[in-house]
């Protein structure tokens, strides 16, 4: 069946009335039920979100998929089609599933649904969110606002790897592992706020899997070195990092190192850290300098040589003119 029939071309059959709506929900309740691929089985709960049909057999297959399949990301998927569709009914469940779920990807997503947690029927599920964040931001040290960042980080690494859980004792390594660039740690806190971050996905994520090799590589008189040679021999290690919007949550960060992280595009919400100072896009796939960059009026030096840059707006070469150091 999964040869001939697909969540895309059942939504295709859809679109040009070839089939009806209630066939293609028939055809998509059997591809969750029997696939034993994860992406077929997450994107025909995402076909089925499309079709914008409110069932209750929908709503009883979601519900089945997102308390027991082992994918994380079907779980994700299942996680929006309840909260956009069946909230109501899917209230309790989503309550329970943040008070039990280990995979980033999911609880991201139950944030992600951008619920009205003031309104008094969803004060169960906004009680479980905050104190989800709160101990995300104990383990840190960090205040609960910025627990949303490193949630999404954590849905970053989760990105590619089903089994994947949250895992929050790297952040001691980060906090002690020096970014010779930036002449700051990994990761710097001062008062519960993050400062300095230097984010590379490869390094991070290496550290988390190898956590044995920490006093080691901590050792070095450089470790960026040691690992910049590593990922050489990773290929695809990260072929496109996407930066969270929730970046902007860091309101006292000073200080941000993204080098060497393939990134292609960033998020308009960065343009909002009124207190950066230091900024350092080197080595990544970015077509365009935004416009936006000219935003960040504390800034004094930026690093953004070797992207793809083959452009720059007038506004952005007078507001680079004005920084006391900067590379392109």
């Amino acid at each position: 069946m999964e040869k001939f029939l697909s969540p895309e071309t059942i939504y295709s059959g859809v679109k040009s009335k070839e089939i009806s709506k209630y066939i293609a929900v028939d055809q998509l309740i059997s591809l969750i039920e029997c696939s034993n691929i994860p992406k077929i089985r997450s994107e025909s709960i995402s076909i089925l979100n499309k079709l914008n049909l409110h069932d209750p057999k929908i709503f009883s297959i979601i519900e089945s998929s997102l308390l027991s399949d082992e994918s994380s990301i079907v779980r994700r998927s299942a996680v929006n089609l309840i909260g956009q569709q069946y909230l109501k009914e899917g209230l309790d469940t989503l309550t329970w599933v943040g008070q039990h779920e280990k995979s980033p990807l999911v609880l991201k997503a139950i944030f992600d649904l951008n619920l009205e947690l003031t309104n008094p029927r969803l004060k169960s599920l906004s009680i479980t969110l905050n104190e989800f964040l709160a101990k995300i931001a104990l383990e840190v040290g960090i205040i609960s606002t910025e627990a949303k960042f490193i949630l999404d980080l954590e849905a970053i690494f989760a990105h590619n790897d089903e089994n994947y859980a949250l895992e929050l004792k790297s952040y001691q390594f980060y906090k002690k592992l020096k970014d010779p660039e930036l002449g700051e740690f990994w990761l710097t806190i001062n008062n519960k706020h993050i400062e300095s971050l230097s984010f590379n996905y490869f390094n991070w994520r290496y550290m988390k899997q190898k956590p044995d090799m920490f006093d080691s590589i901590a050792n070095l008189q450089n470790p960026v070195v040691y690992l910049n040679l590593l990922r050489k021999f990773h290929l695809g290690y990260n072929d496109n990092l996407i930066i969270p919007e929730s970046i902007s949550l860091l309101t006292k960060l000073k200080k941000l190192n993204l080098n060497k992280n393939n990134i292609r595009e960033l998020p308009k919400s960065m343009f909002f850290l009124s207190n950066l100072k230091y900024l350092d896009l080197s080595y990544n796939m970015l077509k365009d300098i935004p416009r936006e960059i000219t935003n960040l009026k504390s800034l004094s030096a930026l690093r953004i040589q070797n992207n793809q840059v083959s452009k720059i707006p007038k506004a952005v070469i007078d507001y680079l003119d004005k920084l006391s150091n900067y590379e392109v």
